[in-house]
């Protein structure tokens, strides 16, 4: 039986997989792929919880905050990229321009 939050993830995983599929930016894919990552985890910590294993929920909402970390991260990277190259698609950027 599925529940709200079971039906979120989904929701969730259709939108990053879009955006995977159809983005060329660098952020759009980024972002994606991390909608994706946090999809995946939410189901299976819904799962565990419905299937009555709580002790591990607390480690996959760990993992959900790493993956927020890692995001901020690569905002971070795209930003001083983008600074430097003033490139905002990664096919765009030149070799030379990151020398």
């Amino acid at each position: 039986m599925f529940s709200i939050e079971m039906f979120f993830a989904i929701g969730l995983f259709t939108i990053g997989l879009y955006g995977v599929s159809s983005g060329r930016d660098f952020l759009r894919i980024f972002f994606s792929l991390e909608m994706l990552l946090n999809a995946v985890i939410m189901m299976l910590a819904t799962t565990a919880h419905h299937l009555g294993m709580t002790e591990n929920i607390v480690l996959a909402y760990m993992v959900m905050i790493l993956a927020t970390l890692e995001a901020a991260a690569g905002v971070l990277i795209f930003a001083v990229t983008n600074k430097i190259t003033g490139a905002v698609i990664p096919d765009e950027i030149e070799r030379e321009e990151l020398s």
